[in-house]
C-alpha cells in the first residue's frame, strides 16, 4: 500500500484548526458584529456633526444614550473577539502538546532518531508559536474579507466612486503583504531550525561540562556558546527587520489609499468634482461618514499584514512538530486491549521470524528467531548498529515488527496493553534518568505502597547501603540541583534498586556498565549477576566480562542472528563469530 503523502505545513495548520473551529467562528462573528456596530456609530456621528455645522441641534437621545450604547456594544464585541481567539489558540495548543507528549512517550528511545533532547525541548516550545496563528491570524483572514465588504456596501449608497476606490486599492495591501512576507516566512523557518540546533548543542555542553573542565576545554565551550548566541541574535534581528518592513509597507499603502478618498471627498465638497456620487452635490454628512469609515476599511487588512509574521512563525513551528509526527504508524504497537494477566511467574519470550524496518529503509533486525526461557539470562552481542537496541525496543513496545511476531507466555506482544506489560519489566540503560527530588521519589518513581524498610532493603541489595547511611535525611534527602549529587556508579546502582523494587520477572539491560570505570564496572557486574538470578534477562553489551554470568549469547550482525550458544563453548572456538567480534572490538579500541 502506498503511504499517504504528508500534508504541507499550511495544510497541517488548517487541519489542526478543526479543534478550535467553534471558537474561531465566534471570534470572526464577534469581529463582524463589531464592524456593523462601528458603521451604525459612524453614521450617527456623521449626522450629528453635520447637524451642528448646519446650525441644527442633534437629538439629545442620540448623543447621551444611543452613541454611548453603540460604543459599549462595539467594545464588548471586540473583547469577545479577542477572548474567543485566545480560547481557539489554547484549544489547539493543548491538543497538539498533548499529542506530542503522547507521541514522544510512544517512541521512547526511538525519539533519538528525530533529534537530541535539546531539539525536542524546543519542539515543545514551538507549540506556543501556534497561538498567534489561531488566536489572531486565522480569524483575521476571514475578517479581512468580511469587514471591507460590509463597509463598501455601507458606502456605496452614498458614493459609488468611493466604494470603487476602496475595492480597487484593497488588494494592493495583501499583495505587498505576501511579497514582503515571503522573506519573513523563510527567515522564521531558518530561525526555528537554528533554535533547535542551538538548544541541542547547549544541552550537550551542559551535560559534558564536567568532562570539558577535566580536559581544560571549558573555555572552548564558552566561546562556542558566545558565538552561537551572537549568531542567533543576528538572525532574530533579521526576522524583526523584515517584520517591521512589512508593517511599514502596509501602513504606506493604506495611508495613500485613505488620502485618495480624502482628496476625492474634499474636491467634491468644494464643488470642484461632481462625479462619483448621487445628485449634483456631495453632502457633508455623506463625506464625513465615508471619511470616518476609510481607516476602518483598511484596518482589517493592516491587522492581517501585522499578523502575517504569526503565520510565518506557525509554519516554522509546524515543520518542527511534523518531523516528530511523521514517524510511520507501523513503528507503534497496534491498538491493544489485552491486559497482561496478574499475578505472573516467569516469562517465556519468543521471537518468531521478526523483522523491523525503519522509515528510511534501514533494517533494524531481519528474520530473527529465538526463545528466552523463564529464568534464562541471554546476552545480545554485536557491533554498533547490529540490531541490539532495535530488539530491546521491540520488547519494550516502542516499536512493532513489520513481519513475524513476538510472543510473551503465548500472548502476542502487539495486542497487549502496554502499561500492563511494562509492569513486569525492569529497565537499565547506559544513563539512568534521575531528577531533582528526594531519594525516595527517585527510587519509587511515583509508585506507592512501599514502606521505608522495603526501600532500604533494595538499596542495600544494590550496593547503596553505605550511601543511605551517609545521607543526613535518609530517604528524604534531596538529590539533584541544589541537593546531593550521585556518581555514575551510584546512578547505575539506583537503577538496579528500582529493578529490584519492582520485582519484575523480565529485565532488559542496555550496556549498563558502559559509562563506568573498571573497578565500578566489575562491582556492578557482580551485583547484577547476583540480583538477576531466577529472572529472564536480555542484556545488550560489548563487554566480554558480562559473558561470565549469562547463560547464552546471541550474536547479531547487520540485524541478523548469525550465532547463538553458551558463552564458554563459543569462546572456546577460535573460529566462532563471537571470538571474531571481540577481536575486532579490541583492535578498534
Amino acid at each position: 500500500m502506498t503511504a499517504a503523502p504528508h500534508p504541507s505545513p499550511e495544510a497541517w495548520l488548517k487541519q489542526e484548526a478543526t479543534a478550535a473551529s467553534l471558537w474561531s467562528r465566534l471570534s470572526t462573528g464577534a469581529g463582524a458584529l463589531a464592524a456593523v456596530a462601528t458603521i451604525v456609530l459612524f453614521a450617527l456621528l456623521a449626522r450629528c456633526i453635520a447637524d451642528w455645522v448646519g446650525g441644527r441641534m442633534p437629538p439629545v437621545a442620540t448623543l447621551w444614550y444611543v452613541v454611548p450604547v453603540l460604543v459599549l456594544i462595539r467594545s464588548v464585541f471586540l473583547a469577545l473577539k479577542d477572548w474567543a481567539g485566545a480560547k481557539a489558540g489554547l484549544a489547539v495548543r493543548r491538543r497538539v502538546r498533548g499529542r506530542l507528549l503522547e507521541r514522544l512517550a510512544q517512541l521512547g528511545p526511538l525519539r533519538a532518531g528525530i533529534g537530541n533532547d535539546g531539539q525536542l525541548s524546543t519542539v515543545l516550545e514551538q507549540v506556543d508559536a501556534l497561538d498567534a496563528y489561531y488566536a489572531r491570524y486565522l480569524p483575521q483572514t476571514r475578517l479581512a474579507a468580511i469587514v471591507p465588504l460590509l463597509i463598501a456596501a455601507a458606502v456605496a449608497p452614498r458614493s459609488w466612486l468611493a466604494a470603487v476606490i476602496f475595492l480597487v486599492t484593497a488588494p494592493l495591501i495583501p499583495l505587498f503583504m505576501v511579497l514582503v512576507g515571503r522573506g519573513a516566512a523563510a527567515a522564521s523557518e531558518r530561525q526555528a531550525v537554528a533554535l533547535g540546533v542551538l538548544g541541542g548543542r547547549f544541552l550537550d555542553l551542559l551535560r559534558g561540562a564536567p568532562t570539558l573542565r577535566l580536559l581544560g576545554r571549558a573555555e572552548t565551550g564558552e566561546r562556542w556558546i558566545t558565538h552561537a548566541s551572537e549568531e542567533y541574535r543576528k538572525r532574530t534581528m533579521g526576522v524583526l527587520r523584515l517584520a517591521f518592513l512589512s508593517s511599514a509597507v502596509l501602513e504606506l499603502f493604506s495611508s495613500i489609499a485613505i488620502a485618495m478618498v480624502a482628496l476625492y471627498l474634499g474636491l467634491s465638497l468644494l464643488d470642484w468634482f461632481h462625479w462619483g456620487h448621487y445628485g449634483e452635490d456631495m453632502w457633508l454628512e455623506d463625506a464625513l461618514f465615508i471619511l470616518m469609515l476609510a481607516p476602518e476599511f483598511y484596518m482589517p487588512l493592516r491587522q492581517l499584514g501585522a499578523e502575517y509574521h504569526s503565520r510565518a512563525q506557525a509554519i516554522g513551528a509546524a515543520q518542527a512538530i511534523m518531523r516528530v509526527e511523521a514517524v510511520p504508524g507501523q513503528w507503534r504497537p497496534a491498538v491493544a486491549s489485552v491486559r497482561w494477566p496478574q499475578p505472573v511467574g516467569g516469562i517465556r519470550l519468543e521471537f518468531d521470524a521478526v523483522t523491523l524496518r525503519y522509515p528510511d529503509g534501514r533494517i533494524g533486525i531481519e528474520a530473527v528467531s529465538f526463545v528466552l526461557n523463564p529464568g534464562e539470562r541471554v546476552a545480545l552481542v554485536g557491533e554498533s548498529g547490529a540490531g541490539k537496541s532495535s530488539l530491546l525496543n521491540l520488547v519494550l513496545g516502542f516499536a512493532a515488527p513489520n513481519e513475524g511476531r513476538i510472543l510473551a507466555n503465548g500472548l502476542n506482544l502487539t495486542t497487549l496493553e502496554r502499561a500492563s506489560w511494562w509492569r513486569v519489566l525492569a529497565w537499565m540503560g547506559q544513563r539512568p534518568e534521575w531528577f531533582r527530588g528526594s531519594l525516595r521519589e527517585n527510587l519509587t518513581l511515583g509508585a506507592e505502597g512501599y514502606d521505608d524498610t522495603a526501600l532500604a532493603t533494595v538499596l542495600r541489595q544494590a550496593g547503596l547501603g553505605g550511601l543511605l547511611a551517609s545521607l543526613p535525611d535518609g530517604l528524604d534527602t534531596v538529590l539533584g540541583e541544589g541537593g546531593r549529587g550521585l556518581s555514575g556508579g551510584q546512578l547505575q546502582r539506583l537503577a538496579l534498586a528500582r529493578a529490584l523494587l519492582r520485582d519484575a520477572p523480565l529485565w532488559l539491560l542496555d550496556e549498563p556498565t558502559a559509562q563506568l570505570d573498571a573497578d565500578t564496572s566489575a562491582a556492578l557486574r557482580a551485583e547484577l549477576a547476583r540480583a538477576s538470578q531466577g529472572r529472564s534477562v536480555l542484556l545488550a553489551t560489548h563487554d566480554r566480562a558480562h559473558l561470565e554470568w549469562v547463560d547464552r549469547v546471541l550474536v547479531l550482525e547487520q540485524g541478523r542472528l548469525v550465532e547463538q550458544g553458551a558463552p564458554q563453548s563459543l569462546l572456546a572456538r577460535a573460529d566462532s563469530r563471537l571470538c571474531r567480534l571481540f577481536r575486532e572490538l579490541e583492535d578498534g579500541a
